[in-house]
């Protein structure tokens, strides 16, 4: 992660994540032949790690719901290792064209936070808190999430900004 946050994934080699590793290097070249197959196992352990974190609170209000899962994937303020987290997502997001598995596993973890969304904005429906097709709605947040994280790396959008425009997305749901 480190290495990855500090050097890119351009100039990211097996020696550059050997010399951010706290134990031997031997061991890290013992377990990976190239930074690739280092880097799926990495996405996999963050990917896996995001998704589980990114669970509606079980028993509250489907707006309540909604907010708690925007507050993890678009903080208002996101400290510097929240935005370092999302720098080596998008990163790796990057690589999708060029690489299948990256593709697959970004492709199942928007599929994770579609379904997600999903569920929500089906309970909100009805409760009669949302008014939208779950499916579409949640469609085009994952989309507008991913969009929208992807300028804060690559153009200093403020997530400030970023969230509030989702959210009045998300009003536009709300009867």
């Amino acid at each position: 992660f480190e290495a990855l946050v500090q050097h890119g994934y351009a100039d990211l080699t097996i020696q550059t994540i050997a010399d951010e590793f706290e134990k031997s290097k031997s061991l890290l070249y013992y377990h990976y032949d190239t930074k690739d197959h280092l880097l799926t196992d990495f996405l996999q352990y963050v990917t896996d790690g995001f998704a589980t974190q990114v669970e509606p609170l079980p028993d509250s209000p489907p707006r309540q719901q909604m907010d708690a899962v925007l507050d993890l994937l678009v903080p208002q303020s996101p400290d510097d290792a929240a935005l370092a987290i999302r720098t080596a997502l998008c990163e790796l997001r990057l690589q999708s064209p060029y690489d299948e598995t990256y593709a697959k596993r970004f492709a199942a973890l928007d599929e994770e936070l579609e379904e997600t969304f999903t569920s929500i904005l089906a309970s909100g429906v009805e409760t009669g808190v949302f008014d939208i097709e779950p499916a579409a709605g949640a469609h085009a947040l994952t989309g507008m999430i991913n969009g929208e994280m992807l300028r804060i790396v690559t153009d200093g959008t403020d997530p400030a900004n970023t969230r509030t425009a989702i959210d009045a997305v998300v009003d536009k749901f709300t009867t």
